[in-house]
């Protein structure tokens, strides 16, 4: 398109001006002397009003198709922190009776003994078990939260 001022562009431009799409359609382009540029005066608001409605008909549809994807991510997310926090389920269940069996072998002896038998270094598995029970308590105390929480959060949008 020619940007550049030349006195065919100002005319259009003026056809362009006169088609004000809040005036009713038989005005479109009433102050206009010629009949040829009143016809692309009501032709052109003709096609922006069709172009203004499928801009309005796409923003609705992107609406819509965001609030879909929200929903989605939002159900995504809740299926997914069910099966982690039935994971770390099984990991608690893991870390507990890994605690009661070392307490009850150190109290024992047993574990002391097998140690020396298999040649396990004390320090290294105590360490394991420290950084398992950590790793526990922050990432599966983490999911335990967030459950919390989105039942707390759909048990008030239910108020």
């Amino acid at each position: 398109m020619n940007t550049d001022s030349s006195f065919s562009y100002d005319t259009f431009q003026s056809i362009v001006n006169a088609t004000d799409l809040d005036a009713p359609y038989h005005e479109a382009g009433a102050g206009l002397s010629s009949a040829a540029s009143k016809a692309t005066a009501r032709r052109l608001r003709r096609t922006r009003q069709r172009l203004g409605n499928y801009r309005h008909d796409l923003l609705v549809a992107m609406r819509v198709v965001n609030g879909i994807e929200r929903e989605m991510l939002q159900s995504e997310w809740e299926n997914w922190l069910a099966d982690e926090n039935g994971r770390c389920e099984q990991v608690r269940g893991f870390v507990l009776d890994r605690e009661r069996t070392g307490n009850a072998q150190a109290m024992s002896g047993g574990d002391a003994n097998a140690q020396k038998v298999l040649g396990g270094d004390g320090k290294r598995k105590a360490l394991g078990k420290a950084a398992l029970r950590k790793w526990y308590a922050e990432y599966c105390g983490s999911c335990e939260a967030d459950q919390t929480a989105l039942l707390n959060e759909g048990r008030s949008l239910m108020m």
